[in-house]
């Protein structure tokens, strides 16, 4: 079975017969869907209250087996905690944040982050430069901003597009989260996966990805891959382009079979299940 684990709805979608159809054109099963984003987060325009959104969400994966649903929310919203608290009753498997216009250790945010963690729900970031017009957004998204969630004890959470441009200090973050439940086995502290999403432009992927798995660090069973793709008019062939892109870039790394399989599956399932 292969996941695309990062793939966004707009608010247009209509039904998902048709992008099923395209995921399976593009060598996938399923698909991690992320609702639309808050109202403004990622341009102008309006995309309807937390329910509206997630009611979406919820109504476009219905009935599918392989699409996992996450909410799209804003934790410095007044009314966070009621968002996160809604969508679990409305069956998500987990959460999705785009910090464009705070830290990650924001305050208020961090609060949300503890609250997932109790649920044992997993939590994606973005990471790295943000493509969102004029806003100076890329500060908050440095990979050394994500530390202090090191101390969320139970935290799954992933960052995206291995924070490029900064992909050393992600990998050197991942390090340090790493380094702290070696040293403290079953130690009350965040994980942190590696989300392989492209951000990274072509030139870049390879030397990215053998710094990810060339580093001497456990990054066998926390790395998963997504196309930051569409649900509506998903576009089956870039998906496969970069998919198969990558996998002569792992055979290349030689990465093993077991290790290849579990980027596009097993490692997902871990961080959404804690299995």
């Amino acid at each position: 079975m292969r996941i695309d684990a990062h793939v966004h709805m707009h608010g247009q979608e209509k039904d998902s017969g048709e992008f099923m159809k395209r995921l399976e054109m593009a060598g996938f099963d399923g698909a991690v869907v992320f609702s639309p984003a808050p109202d403004g987060m990622l341009g102008p325009g309006k995309t309807g209250t937390p329910k509206e959104r997630l009611e979406k969400l919820m109504t476009y994966v219905k009935g599918r087996d392989t699409l996992y649903p996450f909410y799209f929310l804003d934790p410095t919203d007044e009314d966070a905690l009621e968002q996160v608290k809604l969508a679990k009753e409305a069956g998500v498997y987990g959460y999705k944040i785009i910090c464009s216009h705070f830290y990650p250790w924001n305050p208020q945010a961090m609060e949300v982050y503890r609250w997932i963690a109790e649920q044992h729900m997993p939590l994606m970031f973005h990471s790295g430069i943000l493509y969102d017009g004029i806003n100076a957004s890329g500060k908050y998204n440095r990979p050394c901003e994500f530390e202090p969630l090191l101390s969320v004890a139970g935290l799954r959470f992933s960052v995206a597009h291995v924070s490029w441009p900064w992909t050393g200090e992600c990998i050197a973050v991942y390090g340090k989260f790493n380094a702290f439940l070696k040293r403290n086995p079953g130690g009350k502290a965040a994980e942190l996966f590696l989300d392989l999403t492209p951000g990274t432009p072509p030139t870049f992927r390879k030397p990215v990805l053998t710094d990810v798995y060339g580093n001497g660090f456990d990054v066998e069973q926390t790395t998963f891959w997504g196309s930051d793709n569409v649900a509506e008019g998903y576009n089956w062939e870039y998906a496969k382009r970069i998919r198969e892109r990558d996998e002569e870039i792992f055979k290349e790394l030689r990465l093993s079979e077991k290790i290849k399989e579990s980027i596009f599956c097993e490692n997902f399932m871990r961080f959404m299940n804690n299995n």
